[in-house]
Formats: C-alpha cells, sequence, structure tokens
C-alpha cells in the first residue's frame, strides 16, 4: 500500500506555497500607495420584500457575497459549512449529507431548509441516517445567505432550524460576459491530482429584452482511503459534472420571466468513511460501495413590479434518481440476530456465506410553486403574503442479495435475505403573511402567521426472500395534519445606526409514516409534526465606519420530538419514529467584521456560536434529562483575515482563517452501546489570489496541519466503527479570467 503522504511531488508544492506566501506580501511594489476600502455592503433578500442591507434585517444572517465566494473558491457545501457557526451536519458521503442549525437535530425529517434560487432541495431523511441533501455546485453564484433561527412564517416546514439560499446569477441583457475558471491540486495521501473547471457565458439575444446565460463544469477530487479487502486505493473518489441554462426575459419595464434548468451526476465507487481498527484511512469492505445520483432541477418565474409592490411567481420541479449499495451483513445480522464474530470478525474478513450487498435504488419528485406579493405601500404598513404548495414522490427499494465467489449478486429467491418496496407521497398546501408597522421612523412591529395542511400517504410492501416465498400483502398508511406558526417582532432602529430587536418565532417540521415492520410485516403508527417555540433578542450594525457587529441571544423549546424508539413487537428488535420527549436549546451568536487599520486594506471577522441543547423530558431506556442531543457541537468559530494589497500591476489578496467545532456525541449518553466522542478539531486554511484586469491566479492549502477531524461516527453493535473524517490537507493552484 502507498503511503497517506501522498506524492513527493505534492509535498515540494506545499512547501513552495507556503514559503512563498510571506514574500509574496514583501514583495510589493512599495511605490504604490494603499488606499483605505470601506467595509462592503452585503445585500439580503431573506425577507422576500426584496434587497435589503444584511445590518437592516432583523434576523441572525450569515451571508457571502459573490465575490468572496471566488475569492475563498466556495464551490461546495463542506467549503462552506465551517464558517457558518452554529452550523453542524452529518455525512455519509457525497450527496448524503444531513445539515442542522442551531443545534436541532433529531431522527425523522430534516431541520433544515434549502433552496437554490427558489427551487426547493431540501434533503429527505427517511430510510436513511446522512439526510441525502444534494450538494449542487456554486458555480457563477451572486450570494449565499444562511437564515438562523426558525423560519417558519416565510418558508414553512423543514425549516425549524434554519434556512440556507443559494442565489445565481441571472442572465443580463446589457451585454456578453464570459468567466474561466480551473484549478489543480493534490490532497495527502491521494495517488493522483485533484481538478476542477467550470465557464459561463452570457449572451444578449434581444438587446434589452432577452438573454441567455449557460454554465458548465467538472470536478474529481481523488479518494485518499484504501480498501485493504479489495485492494483499491482511493476508493473514496468523486466526480461531479453539470450546468445551468437560465433565460431572462423582460416583458415590460415592470415584468421579467426566468426559467432555468439544473442539471447534475455525482458518483462515487466507495464510502468515504474508513475502519480505524484497520488502520488509518482504511476500510475492509468485501466489494465496491458505489453511488451515482443524477439531479435534474427546473423552475419559472415571474417577476411584476406594480404600482404599489411586485407579485412573484415561481414553480420548479425537482427529479433526483440514486443508486447506491453497501455491504448487507449488519442488515442480515439484524433480521436474524447473528453475533458480530458470525457476520464480520473485526480482525479477518467477512465469512462468504453472509457476503451480501443491499442495494437501494431511490427516485424522489419535488413540484412546487409559491405565488406572492410584497407591498410598497406610502405609509408605516407593509406586508407580504402568499400561497404554497409542494408535491413530493419518492421511491425507495431496498434488497439484500448474497454475493457469490466473484462477488456477484444471486437475484434467486432463495438467496435475497430482505426486500422491500416503499411509496411515499407528502403534499403541503400552505397560507402566509408577515405585516409590518412603523409606528415611528425607529420602531417597527412585526406580525406573521403561516396555516398550512400535510397530507401524508405510503404504500410499502415486504416482497419475497429466502424466509418468504410470496409478497405480503400492500400496507397502506394516510395522514392528514393542519395548523399554525405565528411571529412576532420589534426592532428599533436607533439614530446612530445600530439595530434592535426582539423575536417570538414558531417552527416546525412534517410528520410522516413508520414502515411495516421488515420481517412480520406489522402495521406500525404515524408520527406527527414537531414543534419549535423561539425567544431571540439581537443586535447589529456599523460602528465608527470601520467596524459591523452582530449579537443574537437564544432560548428555543422543542416539543415533540421525532425520535427513534422501540416499536413494541415481542421477540423483535424494530424501532420506530414516534412524537416523545422535549429538549430546551440555549445559544449565543457573535459576528465582527472590521478594517481596523488607517492605511492598510486588511479586513478582520469572526463568527461564533456557543449553545447546548439537553433533553428536557427524558424517555425511559433512550435518554436522560439534561442528556446532551447527539452529534450536536457546543462550541463552533471561524476567524479570517483578508489582506488586499499591490504586487506591481497585480492586485493581490491573501485570505486566512481558522476553523474550529467542538466535540459531540453520536447518542445521548454513555449508558447508550453506541455512545462515542466526535468533533473537538481545528483546521486552518489559506488562499492567496492575484488579479489583473480579466486575468486571475492563485493558490491554496486547505487544512494545513492535516488535522483529522471526526465529523460521524457510525457504530453498530455488529460491525466495525465507520469514521468519517475532515479530508486531508490539500494543496493546489487555480486560474481565471472573465470579462
Amino acid at each position: 500500500m502507498r503511503s497517506r503522504y501522498g506524492s513527493g511531488t505534492g509535498n515540494v508544492l506545499l512547501v513552495c506555497l507556503v514559503a512563498g506566501m510571506p514574500s509574496a506580501v514583501w514583495a510589493q511594489d512599495v511605490t504604490q500607495t494603499t488606499t483605505d476600502a470601506p467595509l462592503d455592503t452585503v445585500l439580503v433578500t431573506a425577507s422576500k420584500r426584496g434587497e435589503q442591507s444584511l445590518l437592516d434585517t432583523p434576523m441572525s444572517i450569515q451571508a457571502m457575497s459573490a465575490s468572496q465566494l471566488e475569492e475563498q473558491g466556495i464551490v461546495q457545501f463542506e467549503d462552506y459549512a465551517r464558517q457558518v457557526s452554529g452550523l453542524a451536519f452529518q455525512t455519509q458521503g457525497p450527496g448524503d449529507k444531513k445539515i442542522v442549525l442551531r443545534g436541532l437535530d433529531s431522527t425523522g425529517a430534516a431541520t433544515t431548509g434549502v433552496y437554490f434560487d427558489d427551487i426547493v432541495i431540501t434533503g429527505n431523511n427517511s430510510q436513511d441516517g446522512g439526510g441525502r441533501q444534494p450538494d449542487i455546485r456554486l458555480v457563477d453564484m451572486e450570494r449565499l445567505e444562511v437564515l438562523k433561527g426558525p423560519q417558519g412564517t416565510l418558508y414553512g416546514a423543514s425549516s425549524m432550524s434554519g434556512t440556507v439560499r443559494m442565489i445565481t446569477n441571472k442572465p443580463d441583457v446589457s451585454g456578453v460576459a464570459a468567466a474561466f475558471n480551473a484549478s489543480v491540486g493534490s490532497t495527502k495521501g491521494a495517488s493522483g491530482a485533484d481538478y476542477s473547471y467550470d465557464a459561463m457565458l452570457n449572451l444578449p439575444l434581444v438587446d434589452d429584452k432577452l438573454a441567455v446565460r449557460v454554465v458548465g463544469y467538472q470536478a474529481e477530487d481523488q479518494g485518499y482511503i484504501d480498501n485493504k479487502f479489495l485492494g483499491i486505493d482511493g476508493v473514496n473518489n468523486q466526480k461531479v459534472s453539470g450546468g445551468r441554462l437560465a433565460a431572462r426575459w423582460n416583458v415590460t419595464d415592470t415584468a421579467t420571466l426566468d426559467a432555468m434548468y439544473v442539471h447534475q451526476t455525482t458518483s462515487t465507487i466507495g464510502p468515504a468513511w474508513f475502519q480505524a481498527g484497520f488502520g488509518e484511512f482504511v476500510q475492509a469492505n468485501h466489494s465496491t460501495t458505489p453511488w451515482h445520483e443524477s439531479l435534474d432541477a427546473y423552475n419559472l418565474a415571474f417577476n411584476w413590479s406594480v404600482a404599489k409592490g411586485t407579485v412573484t411567481a415561481s414553480v420548479s420541479k425537482v427529479t433526483r434518481d440514486i443508486e447506491y449499495q453497501y455491504p448487507g451483513e449488519r442488515i442480515v445480522c439484524s433480521l436474524y440476530g447473528y453475533s458480530k464474530d458470525l457476520c464480520f470478525a473485526f480482525d479477518s474478513e467477512p465469512l462468504q456465506f453472509y457476503r451480501s450487498n443491499a442495494f437501494q435504488p431511490q427516485k424522489r419528485d419535488i413540484v412546487s410553486s409559491e405565488v406572492r406579493y410584497a407591498s410598497n405601500w406610502d405609509g408605516p404598513v407593509q406586508m407580504v403574503a402568499g400561497v404554497f404548495y409542494d408535491s413530493e414522490k419518492n421511491d425507495f427499494l431496498s434488497t439484500v442479495y448474497r454475493l457469490d465467489e466473484q462477488m456477484r449478486p444471486m437475484p434467486q429467491r432463495e438467496f435475497i435475505e430482505g426486500n422491500r418496496f416503499v411509496h411515499n407521497e407528502v403534499e403541503q398546501k400552505a397560507v402566509f403573511g408577515e405585516v409590518n408597522y412603523s409606528i415611528t421612523d425607529a420602531l417597527t412591529l412585526t406580525g406573521g402567521v403561516r396555516v398550512f395542511e400535510f397530507d401524508v400517504g405510503q404504500r410499502s410492501q415486504n416482497l419475497p426472500t429466502v424466509t418468504r416465498a410470496a409478497a405480503q400483502p400492500v400496507v397502506v398508511t394516510d395522514s392528514t395534519e393542519s395548523s399554525a406558526t405565528y411571529k412576532g417582532s420589534i426592532e428599533y432602529q436607533f439614530a446612530a445606526g445600530p439595530l434592535m430587536y426582539f423575536t417570538y418565532s414558531e417552527g416546525f417540521r412534517s410528520g410522516g409514516n413508520n414502515e411495516p415492520d421488515f420481517t412480520t410485516g406489522t402495521h406500525l403508527p404515524p408520527y406527527g409534526s414537531d414543534k419549535l417555540k423561539s425567544y431571540e433578542i439581537g443586535g447589529k450594525g456599523r460602528f465608527f465606519d470601520m467596524l459591523d457587529l452582530d449579537l443574537a441571544v437564544y432560548m428555543m423549546d422543542w416539543e415533540d420530538l421525532q425520535q427513534r424508539i422501540s416499536a413494541g413487537i415481542p421477540g423483535s428488535s424494530v424501532q420506530m419514529i414516534a412524537n416523545v420527549g422535549s429538549a430546551r436549546v440555549k445559544g449565543v451568536e457573535f459576528g465582527a467584521r472590521a478594517r481596523p487599520f488607517s492605511g492598510i486594506n486588511l479586513t478582520l471577522g469572526a463568527n461564533v456560536t456557543a449553545l447546548e441543547n439537553l433533553i428536557s423530558t427524558p424517555i425511559p431506556g433512550l435518554n436522560r434529562e439534561d442528556d446532551r442531543v447527539p452529534h450536536v457541537p457546543e462550541f463552533t468559530s471561524n476567524v479570517y483575515a483578508d489582506y488586499d494589497f499591490p504586487v506591481s500591476s497585480w492586485d493581490g489578496t491573501l485570505h486566512a482563517e481558522y476553523q474550529y467545532v467542538g466535540n459531540s456525541y453520536s447518542d445521548f449518553n454513555e449508558l447508550r452501546p453506541i455512545y462515542t466522542p466526535q468533533g473537538d478539531y481545528s483546521l486552518v486554511n489559506l488562499r492567496l489570489n492575484f488579479t489583473r484586469g480579466s486575468y486571475r491566479v492563485g493558490a491554496y492549502v486547505d487544512n494545513v496541519f492535516d488535522e483529522i477531524g471526526v465529523i460521524t461516527t457510525t457504530i453498530d453493535q455488529r460491525r466495525p466503527v465507520e469514521t468519517y473524517s475532515t479530508r486531508p490537507r490539500s494543496i493546489g493552484v487555480t486560474l481565471g479570467y472573465s470579462f
């Protein structure tokens, strides 16, 4: 096996890059003067009432502008995840992540809503523990917004802990534009080169009326985890390719019609975890564990500026096909109660008789639409109101085949250990609105409500297996739920500039139906939505024209948690999701950004979150009072510095950041068999860019000190521990051209 420290070329490049950074800074042309640049104003559209300064928006938001995304090389989820304090995530590989804000993590539906423009791409947590959150590449973007805390009024279900909004650059009718970016690098322990490239072309078709914008990209990150059993190095390599086509038609001077199509494929031949018992970055799977997904998304949006406001209508569709397989021993062991030594002896390979693979193809279709009106009235009252509709269909097949000596599945019934098909349908309807009343120029009251209804239907069937000669009858379950969430806030804008606010808001996520017992077909009851009540006080503002501060303190009561408990079937260990228990979350978020030194273009910034999420109503056998909710770090932070400097005819930028993730645990307490520590790691990233006119060249080092931090631990009493970690040190160079 090769060394995990990679090729000599990669290490030489690292030494040259790190050594060259200080000299590049000090080699600037001293005859050029450095001018003071003010802090930029970040605009957001989180309130759905048009663009608004981040400092004037009375909620906790972290936003990244187009220039920040480009200069910091942010193109995928993990590039920005640790820059957002209070954001935690679990991962089981590409396309399979669960995003959590403010510590609101549990089994069941997603707690964080994710949007690509107006397209709902929120992951689906059913049938899996990763979250199945798609990771669309952030190429040619206008902005990234992360809204923290419940967004139940304007964004609805699955935005209980917050909302992530990815906003693209729209076609520009005023002129031709193009861009190209490429990078090549090396990851410690990988045998090949990482690479990526993307291109954009903006082309007006009719002057001031019609334009199209085309984006394409491709990337490959080499794997650094080796399969000991198969003798394959770098099984966790990842390939992504895709793009989008957008068109904008200025129908009139006051109306625009936007259309967009997005396509992306993601694939890997093996999982991104290692089994430390076999060695660092080593696994012993008896077969590859491929993941291949294809995502297609469509959106049509109409914006019409009328005399006293704006009407927006949007309709979207997302289709996602996933083909996934993984070793099936743990399922076989669970079904038949075999011991760990029989199924997967820790110090040897799996017994051939029990070698099996689980095949899990999944297809998910989401159709969503929204029509809303945002006012621009004269006088003290403003409002935004609308209707929302969402329909989701999800087909999921799980079949466990025994494998022959060549590791091929044996499709005959006598070699099928488990076999089940599930079809889910979720329909959501909602009416929402927020009203703002300015009592004075400084004091504003806001009230909001969202009235919603969910219809959840499921058809499931246990199909033939070695112990079941014929399929069992189809089990049909349906559940309906309707309710309302509310929001109220008061904000005060001081004459000197700072904004203070207090907000009471509610969040929720949909309930669902439990699948029947895998072996007996026993019908299990549905579960309902869980609810959140949040109390937040915050303030933000710009001071001395060189310092931005943002502070939020919050407390949230989480009721009727969706948690996995025993189904109570005699002689069976099967579990189901139920609404049991409650938790209380307390937290503080702090953000700062400053240009502290006159004559030096140096920007310093920090985002810090400290929180605790403790069980307040325990469930016997599951948790105890004051147990920490699993997978939730109590402290996260991101500290960064950006230094702009001239070098001859080039403009240089040095970006350095330090990211810290506190510890968390994989279960509620030490009495649980799968309880283990996770996290408590630090990452340092460096990026150096030089631009001159249309040209840009740069270099980067991610994870400078090669910290191997634990992100997610998958533990099963019948298999070795599987660890998903931070990516080892990666270094590379970039170039770009745009006009």
